[in-house]
């Protein structure tokens, strides 16, 4: 989760990798809300990866972050992967980066809405969705609680930023050694 965080946000994003991290583990992952899925290679090692949420009706899930470690990019890992999980899963996608939206729906988010916030709300064949307003609520956990949260307290903040570190210094075992 590390990993994925630090890719999708980059090293240099200030503490939005750590509070998306610690918001992902507290909320999603130890309440069974959300899995980190990988596309793996014959070592098993993680090609691309993403994160999936139930929606708020436990229907269908959420493509909330995707990515493929930065010297794996460009190979089509991440595409395979989206690919597999919209051939078998009801997903839900949201972006604003129109570059995105055109690859999503060249891997089967076929449907789009805009979104009051501004950004573009996708669906895949597999969501039984005609309307924006039709689809179950998707999961969140909210950022600005969780850093008013470290600055109350501190041994929470090192607790989930040593937690971070670690997994980070990790990752590398679970790649693979050459491109």
């Amino acid at each position: 989760m590390a990993q994925l965080c630090a890719d999708v946000y980059g090293m240099e994003a200030g503490l939005k990798p750590l509070v998306v991290f610690t918001g992902t583990l507290a909320a999603f992952i130890d309440n069974e809300v959300a899995r980190v899925v990988a596309l793996l290679d014959g070592d098993q090692k993680i090609l691309s990866m993403a994160l999936l949420a139930l929606d708020s009706e436990g229907d269908g899930l959420e493509l909330q972050m995707l990515a493929t470690p930065e010297r794996l990019r460009g190979k089509g890992y991440a595409r395979e992967l989206v690919e597999r999980l919209t051939a078998t899963t009801s997903l839900r996608v949201e972006t604003r980066d129109p570059r995105l939206e055109q690859f999503l729906f060249g891997l089967g988010f076929n449907k789009w809405f805009y979104a009051d916030t501004g950004a573009r709300v996708g669906f895949n064949a597999l969501a039984k969705v005609t309307a924006l307003g039709d689809a179950p609520a998707p999961s969140r956990f909210d950022e600005d609680a969780i850093i008013r949260s470290f600055k109350h307290k501190s041994d929470l903040f090192e607790t989930y930023k040593q937690r971070f570190t670690d997994a980070l210094a990790r990752a590398p075992e679970l790649m693979p050694a050459s491109a």
